[in-house]
């Protein structure tokens, strides 16, 4: 009787150590099977982030383009516009003109002074429109008409009367002063900014010092 469950105790050891190598493959199996399950979730977690950010960019390139396409500013017109007033009638200095471009638009500036060559205590009266007609030779133009300076006050180095001067400009291409062409009696001083089409534009001023500024958006 002891030797029989002596060798049933060695046969189901035996048993046992027969069983363990397939024991642990299995649990190998099962380790891979869960290691793979990671790994899918993971990858399929990166790609949904990844269509996420892509279409984020996406939509933010979109709102910057329609952005771009937005148009001009509020204030730009291809109507007539005026700043400044009639009264009191001061005669001024034309001292400066000068025009650049700024990516979006092309700004020119006229900068006034008194007499006595202090600044002016009052905005004079300016208008800004398209010309009827033309003294250049390109396309269209945009006239800004600033009152109450004489002939004899003009003291402007960067341009001479009647005399068009390229800007460099692509669209802005030329301006042209004049010194005649009064609509009340009152001597002004005529500005031209030459456009092949015509495009929005806005007028408005600075002080200290006085400055006159058109601003055409491109």
């Amino acid at each position: 009787m002891k030797r029989t469950v002596s060798a049933s105790v060695i046969l189901l050891l035996l048993l046992l150590v027969w069983a363990t190598p397939f024991v642990g493959c299995g649990g190998k199996e099962a380790e891979k099977k869960e290691e793979g399950a990671v790994e899918e979730a993971v990858t399929e977690e990166e790609a949904v982030t990844e269509e996420t950010t892509a279409g984020r960019e996406a939509e933010e390139s979109a709102e910057a383009e329609e952005g771009a396409k937005a148009g001009p500013p509020a204030g730009y017109l291809y109507e007539r516009q005026e700043i400044g007033s009639k009264t009191p009638l001061e005669y001024l200095q034309l001292v400066d003109v000068r025009w650049s471009s700024h990516g979006d638009y092309f700004r020119l500036v006229a900068e006034l002074k008194r007499l006595d060559g202090t600044d002016p205590t009052h905005v004079p009266w300016c208008f800004a429109d398209y010309s009827d007609d033309p003294t250049i030779e390109y396309g269209t133009e945009i006239r800004l008409y600033i009152r109450g300076i004489r002939r004899e006050d003009v003291h402007v180095a960067s341009l001479r009367a009647s005399e068009g001067k390229l800007t460099g400009d692509a669209v802005c291409k030329q301006v042209l002063m004049t010194l005649f062409g009064s609509v009340d009696g009152v001597e002004p001083v005529n500005l031209f900014v030459s456009t092949e089409t015509k495009r929005p534009f806005r007028l408005t001023y600075a002080t200290a010092p006085m400055r006159i500024i058109l601003d055409i958006w491109k």
